[in-house]
């Protein structure tokens, strides 16, 4: 069965933020912000950093516990909500270990990412995913063998697998970069 997913390459993002401008701005009504950068520190490496959303599991405990019915599993694999008979019992935000789903401030209904699911039917991308400008975020369904160097878990993230979240990730470590300047004719210029 397909399952699309998101697959973030750490390497490549750069924390610019794009996509979670892009997505408030494709989504200005649901006043919630459906995407979130995350950072990790640690002292032996440089900082890590991705962006994150619904993680569109394969078997999603917010969808299970909606009591209207509100949220739906596509062939597809993607998770939908569909809030119009949305109660607001935050059953689904409180079942959801990746705190993807939020209560919007006004309606009092749940909001979550739906992979621009709209966009998807038009033949589009994300509009995370085409606005990544350093092209870290793509879609793809994660049991194609094509993508099979990008893993469910970082090291330095654990997330919770209990409901087998899709989104895919990939880290190629690289030593850092280093710059010489030989010393000769130049040497009354600054390096730059």
């Amino acid at each position: 069965m397909k399952q699309l997913g998101f697959f973030v390459d750490i390497s490549k993002c750069i924390s610019c933020r794009s996509c979670m401008y892009a997505c408030i701005s494709e989504h200005p009504k649901e006043q919630n912000h459906r995407r979130k950068m995350i950072s990790i520190q640690k002292k032996t490496q440089d900082a890590l950093y991705f962006s994150t959303s619904c993680n569109h599991c394969e078997t999603p405990a917010c969808m299970t516990v909606c009591p209207n019915h509100c949220i739906r599993k596509l062939r597809n694999g993607i998770v939908i909500l569909n809030n119009q008979n949305c109660t607001g019992c935050q059953k689904c935000a409180a079942a959801c270990p990746f705190d993807s789903i939020h209560i919007h401030p006004k309606t009092n209904k749940a909001d979550k990412c739906d992979m621009c699911y709209t966009r998807l039917k038009q033949n589009q991308q994300p509009i995370c995913v085409e606005s990544c400008i350093a092209e870290a975020i793509s879609i793809h369904d994660i049991h194609d063998v094509q993508w099979s160097d990008y893993q469910a878990q970082l090291e330095e993230y654990t997330m919770k697998q209990i409901t087998n979240p899709s989104t895919r990730y990939r880290v190629i470590r690289s030593p850092k970069q280093r710059y010489f300047q030989e010393r000769g004719d130049n040497d009354d210029k600054p390096f730059i």
